[in-house]
């Protein structure tokens, strides 16, 4: 029994398959890629055949404990949504104003951006609403 649990607990971490990963591979998304703006944050999305994400935090958003707080709630959001996301190369980047935004909007915001730019498996049901 634990072993199952445990193979279950594996599959629901953001493992090294979905890390978009070195420099050179944000640079081709953010070169090629197509941009989708929000209050909060941007989404950098280019089209492929793996799930491929990254998360972009720059140091005029705060300190370091700042900046790996606002990627752990991004990455675990992301985590959630990763079945429901259709594939690809994403790079989410957090803009200045988003340290002053509590987690659930953030939640909100990121869920809002991937339906207007088309890029979860349903998303023409999310955009009537």
């Amino acid at each position: 029994m634990e072993g199952k649990r445990e193979a279950a607990e594996r599959d629901e971490r953001f493992g090294r398959r979905y890390r978009l990963g070195g420099n050179r591979n944000y640079r081709f998304v953010y070169r090629r890629g197509k941009s989708y703006p929000s209050r909060n944050l941007v989404l950098v999305h280019l089209k492929g055949r793996d799930l491929k994400i990254g998360f972009s935090v720059s140091g005029k958003v705060g300190n370091a404990v700042t900046r790996n707080r606002i990627r752990r709630c991004l990455r675990e959001d992301v985590r959630k949504l990763r079945g429901e996301m259709k594939c690809g190369r994403y790079v989410f980047i957090a803009r200045t104003s988003i340290v002053n935004v509590p987690h659930e909007a953030v939640t909100r915001e990121l869920k809002r951006l991937l339906a207007k730019a088309k890029l979860l498996k349903d998303a023409p049901e999310q955009e009537e609403r």
